[in-house]
């Protein structure tokens, strides 16, 4: 499955524009976006994409049309390439593949945390580097690169249709993740979302087999443990970075969480 690459850009430009895609695009968008809507020739079905649901990894077959805006904060990058196997399924607008006797559904587009864009931007632009270079050694390189961001991508979230129900979980889990100092509540963050409560979380739980509780406060602990390994940074100073007005607070939830205090645990690593 490694992309035969025709081009790799960097885009930077505010532009509006309309375009069907002649070949498979691998697509990093990390800012400026306004909208973004995804259809197919003689279909009525529309897919929309907007600047809150950025940063996001795209997988586009061949034959989508794609109408876009980009404000002067615009940075996405793009690796059109020919991709083997991969088809567009117009009626629930997803790409496939056939993998043997297995038919595998894509997802147009997939959120990102903040650490998890950031990486693939220096992947991106490695890439970038490497096929502008022309060399063939560095050709196969590139599509080697490419290759393992697909395979990365396809591995962390399982082929299935995105439909409504997903493509409000897939927004609802970019929204947490990009509160990276838990300033909202989750109450704020669904608002965001447009969507009730209560269907949004089962929309969640069935996307992902957790809570979006215990999903944000799995990313908060792993936040805390993060900086408790910072012996510079006093408890009250990670309270505030993890969004707690209290060191009990911090103290209450770790305990709850590790079974022993903030100190016990910073104490542990040290030790280790």
């Amino acid at each position: 499955m490694k992309p035969v690459i025709t081009h790799v850009g960097q885009y930077t430009r505010a532009e509006n524009h309309l375009q069907e895609t002649e070949f498979c695009h691998i697509g990093l968008c990390l800012s400026g976006l306004d909208y973004m809507t995804f259809s197919a020739a003689g279909q009525t079905a529309v897919m929309e994409l907007s600047g809150s649901e950025i940063p996001c990894f795209m997988l586009l077959p061949p034959g989508v049309r794609i109408d876009f805006r980009f404000g002067h904060r615009r940075e996405n990058w793009v690796i059109q390439c020919h991709i083997a196997g991969l088809e567009l399924d117009a009626d629930e607008l997803q790409g496939r593949f056939l993998c043997g006797n297995a038919l595998l559904s894509v997802p147009f587009v997939q959120p990102l945390g903040p650490e998890r864009a950031l990486e693939l931007r220096e992947r991106f632009r490695r890439i970038h580097g490497l096929w502008t270079s022309s060399t063939p050694a560095n050709l196969l390189a590139a599509g080697l690169m490419s290759a393992g961001i697909l395979g990365e991508m396809m591995a962390e979230k399982p082929s299935e249709s995105i439909g409504h129900g997903k493509h409000l979980a897939m927004r609802f889990r970019a929204l947490i993740d990009a509160d990276t100092g838990f300033r909202k509540t989750l109450a704020e963050l669904s608002r965001e979302t447009g969507a009730a409560p209560g269907y949004l979380r089962k929309c969640f739980y069935t996307a992902y087999r957790i809570e979006p509780g215990e999903y944000r406060a799995r990313r908060r602990l792993g936040r805390i443990l993060e900086l408790i390994g910072r012996d510079r940074l006093g408890f009250k100073e990670i309270a505030e970075s993890v969004g707690m007005k209290h060191v009990t607070h911090l103290n209450a939830f770790v305990g709850e969480r590790c079974g022993v205090t903030p100190g016990a645990l910073r104490k542990s690593r040290r030790s280790v």
